[in-house]
């Protein structure tokens, strides 16, 4: 069934009775004829969305040499379960949207509007690095002169151990070829050869990885390094009368690293991918745009004395600002293309003390275009070369919200407030084979638009309270609400537990 058929079964399906107080959700009511109501309607969403704590099975995408480290520890110790962690360090992200619509709204009869929404929106994230407590089993590479000089004298020493128990097997000593001693030497050998160049990669990197961390000297992995490489030693001294390898000279970090080490590796990671600086608010000249304008017409199709109803058709136009790709925390102030809603809002009265009010929204979103680095949703951390314009068509949206009033005076009503949103899945496409041809090029392989795809639906479940008063000339709104359950579609996760403030102050003039 379609979006706007569920909408219209709800109008059916739902009893309805007179307005009531000024509401949290839309009104039925219309200005008188001839007269121009002015809507002063602020709102504000926070939302903190936190990072998993970084360990090698969830920072590849932040820093691959942690996951690269946990695997080495792993083949060259034995312990299978071991994860190398930087503690409890996660990367917090505070968002704030406050968005001030200003709507004017003219009668042009008892039962017919029509209104303009501009919405004034400031938009500000601000990132960094929270440890509590830190609880890691990793610390920062040592990279002084003098610590370079014993790593190199270590891997020297370790080098010639290696070449000079090669050299002996195959010159036949130890009872070689096959003799149980021989056997011995060279499993030592690849023992040995395995541990060394697990180590050289965590102190020297790869071509795709930096050297960025080791296990703590007192941790687990530590310990059973530590334990190993000195049993290594043990082994080609007094068995094989190896003697030009020393484990002294070996360096774990003492201290785990701390939240302004991994601010400033990150920082540099996003540098390298030309994304915007990390670590810092939005810059003030970044804050203030203005979001995507509506254009409504409204008719109060059902009149009576406990039961009002009115629909009403809104475009949404494309004058907002889309979140910029070359920020990875940027935050939209609208979708910068046209959409097409349909509402139909009903209030009823009962027992003359309880309000009711029922809104349904339906929205077609038209296709429009926007630049995006082409990689999964989640993927914040995307090289520029990545970069595209492309076609797109955003999912249709339903929303429900419920606002039933209690009041307490002629005046004043308390109440609470339910909603539910839903979005289908957006997509997108390349405007030109050549575009997909130019991007794999870029990226030295194809890559589809359609990856984007993933993630995009959109349900969210909010909760909250509201405070409404109604005066002679002036009304008035106040709620608060809380996001108690929200997803995104398969592969995008979980989405940020938002709280959105939100206060309505309408008042009616004629014009003379």
């Amino acid at each position: 069934m379609s979006y706007a058929r569920l909408l219209m079964a709800g109008v059916l399906l739902t009893p309805g009775a007179s307005p009531g107080l000024a509401q949290t959700v839309p009104r039925t009511d219309t200005p008188r004829a001839g007269a121009l109501r002015v809507t002063f309607d602020p709102r504000i969403e926070t939302w903190l969305a936190r990072d998993a704590p970084f360990t090698g099975d969830s920072a590849s995408a932040w820093f691959p040499s942690v996951t690269r480290l946990e695997r080495d520890v792993r083949a060259v110790t034995g312990l299978s379960g071991y994860g190398a962690t930087l503690g409890r360090t996660v990367l917090a992200i505070r968002a704030q949207r406050r968005v001030t619509p200003i709507g004017l709204e003219y009668g042009v009869t008892s039962r017919l509007s029509l209104g303009v929404t501009v919405p004034l929106v400031r938009v500000e994230v601000r990132e960094g690095f929270r440890v509590s407590p830190p609880g890691s089993n990793l610390g920062l590479l040592p990279r002084l002169a003098a610590d370079s000089v014993r790593y190199g004298a270590f891997f020297g020493h370790l080098d010639a151990a290696l070449a000079s128990l090669g050299d002996s097997i195959a010159a036949g000593a130890y009872g070689c070829p096959g003799g149980p001693s021989c056997l011995r030497a060279q499993a030592l050998q690849a023992q040995g050869q395995e541990l060394r160049d697990a180590l050289y990669r965590a102190v020297y990197g790869t071509a795709d990885t930096l050297a960025q961390y080791l296990p703590l000297e007192d941790s687990e992995a530590g310990r059973s390094i530590a334990a190993i490489i000195a049993g290594l030693e043990r082994a080609l001294t007094d068995t094989f009368r190896v003697v030009q390898f020393s484990r002294d000279t070996f360096l774990f970090p003492l201290s785990p690293a701390s939240g302004a080490v991994l601010d400033s590796v990150l920082t540099a990671r996003m540098s390298a991918l030309e994304l915007a600086p990390y670590g810092t608010s939005t810059a003030r000249r970044l804050r203030y745009f203005p979001g995507d304008a509506e254009v409504t017409a409204k008719y109060r199709f059902v009149v009576q004395r406990n039961w009002a109803a009115a629909a009403t058709l809104l475009i949404r136009l494309p004058t907002g600002h889309q979140d910029s790709p070359n920020d990875a925390f940027d935050v939209a102030t609208g979708d910068h293309q046209t959409d097409v809603e349909l509402r139909v809002t009903q209030e009823a009265t009962l027992a003359r003390r309880i309000w009711l009010n029922l809104a349904l929204r339906a929205g077609q979103q038209r296709p429009g275009t926007r630049e995006r680095r082409v990689a999964p949703q989640d993927s914040w951390l995307v090289p520029r070369a990545a970069l595209a314009k492309l076609d797109w068509d955003p999912g249709d949206y339903l929303a429900v919200d419920f606002a039933p009033l209690l009041r307490l005076a002629q005046h004043l009503a308390v109440g609470a407030t339910a909603g539910y949103f839903t979005k289908a899945r957006d997509h997108y496409r390349f405007t030109s084979s050549a575009d997909s041809v130019a991007l794999a090029t870029a990226l030295g392989a194809p890559r589809a638009a359609s990856v984007l795809d993933a993630g995009t639906s959109e349900r969210r479940v909010r909760l909250g309270a509201a405070l409404t008063y109604l005066g002679p000339d002036v009304e008035g709104g106040l709620s608060i609400e809380q996001t108690v359950s929200a997803a995104g579609g398969k592969g995008g996760g979980a989405m940020p537990v938002a709280t959105v403030f939100r206060i309505v102050l309408r008042t009616s003039r004629l014009p003379f």
